[in-house]
This record gives structure tokens, sequence and C-alpha cells, in this order.
């Protein structure tokens, strides 16, 4: 990581110092600026970050094509991050180093691109969609990016695949590869596709057929729930053992039916009688609710991945329904409950 973080600072020094000599070369021999320094080769140091695309009508103009772009942006300064969770289909590619999560941005010396590979609804009046397995090639979302990318990321209910060569070709022998709610900060570390990629393609999927079973505890004493004090006053002042709820719902309790769609449960009480204080999500993801019923204008957050998502103390208490779905986000910690 060091030492390609090291390899980008040196190549950018050493173009700037190059840069900055023509234009000194270029003022003693009258020449124009703009025309001592070659737009080709430099495009992605002076004009790297190109605004927030709004819409995927907008076009980008490359050897005088006009190519329909997904809606995104490759601003650094933080003003279009995306936040990678959530069912709506996102990706990330990055020429440098990852953004970590939960932290600050961390993209190192390189271009990035964040966006909506098959339009959003968010963003707009009126939804936004990119049609399924459209190809888009890398170059028209940012000059700097094809051959480049060492890390990236796709969320939500989409799958997208990579090529290593521009029009998204499918062909036996051709490199890339697929990836469904799967993040690589340092591709240079896992495989041969670093610096490789130039398009790719998604398509609409929430992997309900590989869907078995998830699971969900409740407790108002997580030492009881986890099985081992989580703090020294556990110790020193153990509290009453309490509840612990377990609840299970297989690919049976999420399939269609006249109160739920594919891919998630009917609505669900919240545990009674008890101060949430803990609770764990094991392989779906679940969304809670202030009304008892599971109406929208009662939503409050969404929580759990394909992973394990464990949550303790300071937990909201007006919390009545829940309802869980077919899992998206990355797996940072595997389950516990296979």
């Amino acid at each position: 990581m060091e030492t390609k973080a090291w390899y980008y600072r040196q190549k950018q020094k050493l173009l700037l110092t190059t840069s900055y000599l023509a234009i000194f070369t270029g003022c003693l021999l009258n020449i124009p600026a703009a025309s001592a320094i070659p737009l080709k080769d430099h495009v992605h140091i002076f004009n790297r970050d190109i605004p927030f695309q709004p819409t995927n009508n907008l076009v980008a103009r490359q050897d005088a094509r006009e190519v329909p772009l997904p809606p995104g942006s490759t601003a650094t300064d933080g003003s279009a991050d995306l936040t990678f969770y959530g069912a709506e289909c996102k990706m990330g590619l990055y020429e440098g180093s990852f953004r970590n999560r939960g932290g600050p941005v961390d993209t190192g010396p390189g271009a990035r691109w964040e966006g909506y590979p098959l339009g959003s609804r968010f963003i707009g009046p009126e939804p936004l969609v990119f049609p399924d397995n459209k190809c888009v090639n890398i170059r028209d979302l940012h000059p700097a990016l094809p051959n480049q990318i060492s890390a990236y990321i796709v969320t939500g209910y989409c799958e997208c695949r990579f090529y290593d060569h521009e029009g998204c070709p499918n062909e036996p022998g051709q490199g890339g590869f697929s990836a469904y709610n799967r993040e690589d900060a340092a591709l240079w570390n896992n495989g041969p596709d670093d610096n490789t990629l130039e398009s790719f393609s998604c398509w609409k999927t929430s992997h309900f057929d590989d869907f078995n079973f998830c699971s969900i505890k409740f407790s108002d004493n997580p030492s009881t729930a986890i099985g081992r004090p989580v703090s020294p006053l556990d110790l020193l002042k153990p509290k009453p053992p309490g509840q612990v709820i377990d609840r299970r719902y297989t690919r049976d309790d999420m399939t269609n039916s006249p109160t739920r769609l594919e891919g998630e449960t009917d609505c669900q009480r919240m545990p009674e009688g008890i101060t949430l204080n803990y609770y764990k999500i094991n392989g779906c993801s679940c969304r809670f609710y202030r009304s008892e019923n599971c109406e929208n204008d009662g939503y409050s957050f969404t929580d759990g991945n394909p992973g394990k998502t464990e949550r303790i103390y300071g937990l909201q208490q007006d919390l009545k329904s829940y309802r869980c779905r077919a899992p998206f986000g990355i797996t940072w910690v595997p389950r516990d409950d296979i």
C-alpha cells in the first residue's frame, strides 16, 4: 500500500514539475500557456474533478461520440460522497486507496468515481433509470481511471461485471470479474485485476435464490445475550439476566404473499416487556419502525448485512415493529449462526 501510494505521489510530482517547466518555457518563448501543457497527458491532473452528473440523460463527449452516463461524481472534496449501504445499486471506483469504512475519506493521490450504475430514485423529482446490462466505458466517467483502478465497491440489489477491455466483451479468455455487495481496497494484493479495468455493466438482482435463512436476537442484557461480560461494570455490579429473544426467518418466510414482496418478511412486532439494550442480526437487512405495523411514515432506520451486525446500549427505545429482507451491504464481520 505504501509503495503504491509513494509511486503515485512521485508520478504526480514529476508531472507537475514538467508542467510548470513547460509553462515557464512557454512564457519565455511567448507561447500561450494552454498550448504549453498537452491536454491529453495532463487532463487528469489539472481537470480531475468532474461536477456531479444529476441525471443519466447527460452525455460525455469522447471522440465525437455521445455517451449516456449513469448519475455520479468524481469530486474528491466530500461534496458528493455516497453512503455505501441500502438497497439502491451504488458503485465506487478508485485509482488510489479506498475510503475507510466509518472514517474519513482517504482516496490517496488518485482519481475516483462514485455513483448509481442503474440510476437513482433519490436524486431528483423523477426516478432516473439506467437499463440493466448497459455497458459503461470507464474512460467516459473519468479519463484518468481506465487501467488505473486499484480499489472498488459495489453495494445494493445489483451485480456488476467488470472487464479489462472497453465495450464489455463477453468472450472466453477475457479478464475481469463480477461483484455483488463486495469491495476490495487493494486489488494489487488480490489477483490479476489491478490497473486493468476498462468497462463494466450492472443488472438488478437481490440474489434471493441464494438466500437460505437469517436470524435476529434481542435482549435487555448484552452480557447474557453474548455469554460474557461486555464491560467492567458488568463484573463489578452484575445486572439481572434479563430476557433473550431469538427469531429466525427462512426463505419460505420471505416468499411472495398478499402482505409482502418477495425477499422480505411480514411485519414483525418488537419484543414486549424489555428495555432494548442489545440486538444482533445475522444474514439479513432489517427496517425498523416507530409504528406498530411497519408504516412508512414511522420508518426509523435500516441495519444488517450478509454477515453479522451487533449493537449494544444506547439503542432507540421507541421502536415498535420491523421487517427483514434479503441482505445488502458489505460483510464486515462473518455470520456466527451457521
